[in-house]
Formats: C-alpha cells, sequence, structure tokens
C-alpha cells in the first residue's frame, strides 16, 4: 500500500514569509524567433528589444533540435530535501509539446527556468525541468506570453531551502494601478493560498494564473494522487475567481515526479503544499 503524501516537508534552513510579490503592469508578447538559436538567447533579444525586464513565455508546439532537461531527484545528503537526476537528452528532431517559461533575471543578466513536455520523432512524451540555453529551434517558431514591465523574478541564495531560487523584486517603481502579481511561494505553503490572498487585497474580481514550480506530490480534483513527494509542475490552464460566495482556484497543471512520470489535470483545492518554490503570476481578468 502507497504511503500517504506528506502535507510538510522539514527545510534544511529556517523558515521565513510564506511569499514574496511585486507588481508590474504587462504587455502581450507575440513574436517569432529563428531556427538555430537556443531559447534562452532567443528569448532575451526579444525582452530586450522590447524594453521590459522580464517575462513569462507559453511554449506550444514548438520545433526543436535539441533539447536537454533534468526531473526531480534524491537529495545526497542532508543539506537539500530533494535535488536533480543527471541530465537528459531528448530525442531530436521533436517539438516541445507544452511548456512554461519564467524569463527572469540572475545578477542582472537574464536567467530562465522552463517546466516542460518534449514529444520526439517516435511520439514518445517526456517531462521535466528544460535547460532553455541547451534547447535549440529547429526551425522559426512562434511565442506568446506576457511581458512585465515593472517586476520580474530575481535569482537570489534561499536560506530556507539551501537552493538559488527566484524570487519577486521591484526591477522599477510599482505601478499605482497593476495589472499583474508575481509571487514567490515558499515551502509548505498551500498553493492557491497567497493566490487567492493577493487577488483579495488588490480587489480583484478574477485573475488568470500562469507559473512553474514544485509541490508535495499533487492530489487531483478527481481523486488521482501523483505520490512522488517531489516534483516539478507548470501551469497548463489556471483562474482565481472571487465572485462567489467562496473564493475559487482552477489550477491545471502537467507535473513529472522522481521516476519521470508524468500527469495532467485539475488540482484539489487547498491540498497541495510547496515543496521547494512556485513562481506564480496572477494577471488581472
Amino acid at each position: 500500500m502507497t504511503a500517504p503524501l506528506p502535507s510538510y516537508v522539514q527545510q534544511p534552513g529556517p523558515s521565513g514569509a510564506d511569499y514574496s510579490m511585486a507588481t508590474t503592469d504587462v504587455v502581450d508578447l507575440d513574436f517569432t524567433l529563428a531556427a538555430g538559436i537556443s531559447l534562452h538567447d532567443g528569448l532575451a533579444a526579444q525582452i530586450a528589444r522590447l524594453g521590459l525586464v522580464g517575462g513569462y513565455v507559453r511554449l506550444v508546439e514548438t520545433p526543436m533540435t535539441t533539447v536537454r532537461y533534468v526531473i526531480p531527484g534524491l537529495s545526497p545528503d542532508d543539506t537539500h530535501v530533494a535535488w536533480y537526476s543527471k541530465t537528459y537528452e531528448a530525442p531530436m528532431p521533436g517539438v516541445i509539446q507544452d511548456a512554461g517559461i519564467n524569463c527572469g533575471a540572475l545578477q542582472d543578466g537574464p536567467f530562465y527556468h522552463c517546466h516542460g513536455i518534449t514529444r520526439g520523432p517516435d511520439g514518445h512524451l517526456a517531462m521535466g525541468h528544460l535547460l532553455p540555453e541547451t534547447c535549440t529551434l529547429g526551425n522559426p517558431a512562434r511565442m506568446k506570453g506576457i511581458g512585465f514591465k515593472q517586476a520580474r523574478f530575481n535569482r537570489v541564495p534561499d536560506a530556507q531551502t539551501g537552493f538559488d531560487l527566484f524570487v519577486a523584486q521591484q526591477a522599477r517603481p510599482a505601478p499605482d494601478n497593476p495589472e499583474a502579481i508575481l509571487l514567490r511561494i515558499a515551502p509548505n505553503v498551500e498553493l492557491s493560498k497567497p493566490l487567492i490572498e493577493c487577488c483579495q487585497s488588490a480587489g480583484w474580481t478574477r485573475a488568470e494564473v500562469f507559473g512553474v514550480g514544485s509541490i508535495i506530490g499533487a492530489h487531483f480534483a478527481d481523486g488521482r494522487i501523483m505520490h512522488s513527494f517531489a516534483t516539478e509542475f507548470f501551469v497548463t490552464k489556471g483562474e482565481i475567481d472571487l465572485s462567489g460566495a467562496k473564493p475559487q482556484a482552477h489550477i491545471e497543471i502537467a507535473i513529472v515526479g522522481l521516476d519521470g512520470t508524468h500527469m495532467e489535470g485539475l488540482l484539489k483545492p487547498e491540498g497541495n503544499p510547496v515543496l521547494i518554490t512556485s513562481e506564480m503570476i496572477l494577471k488581472r481578468l
């Protein structure tokens, strides 16, 4: 019998705030990247060209010649609760079938975080933490997403987890009436709770949800469970709705576990605490 998932995983360092947040106005992104360049370099050039400080891009049926990735792994020591696998190379040519990529920064240079699903020439699907510097476009590819004008995710050391992680920070003065909220959600915080709280504080009735992260396994609304405690996910469709008597968080994800198995579906409300970090974006509707 499979042991139940824990609702809390003790991290090696001291706990801090449940989440960090920053606010921004956004622009819709819609551009084409040339063949033969990496996702990292192509996206960085476009974000710089548009004068943005960051963004979030969704990759759908994107033709690739090279994709390297890792999946969650067990930690080799007690300095982290989980780690990464060896680096895999997906069979190519193929496509990134679906992925989310958070375009942030490391010491004021571009640094990107991508979780996604690849499909090889034989139709085989694999999911993991894609390494954007090593992912090369096979043909010109159209990209869509949202660009951030005043806030972004910056990669900094995190004492609680022992990892260098993205946190939400202002890169420019916050707007008076922001169109989006960026959140970094900390370990053991239920994923939907800060999303609802931020919408309530902003006075928003509805917001679209984007992002990537890690939760403790996964409890789906239809009763399915991913029993791997270490995971990586991205949001395939998400919305916060405060128009009714009770706040609703509708978050659909794709998620991969320690053995490389991936699952997709609608998360069970109030049942999915963060493992290491989750980088989420709320866009006002």
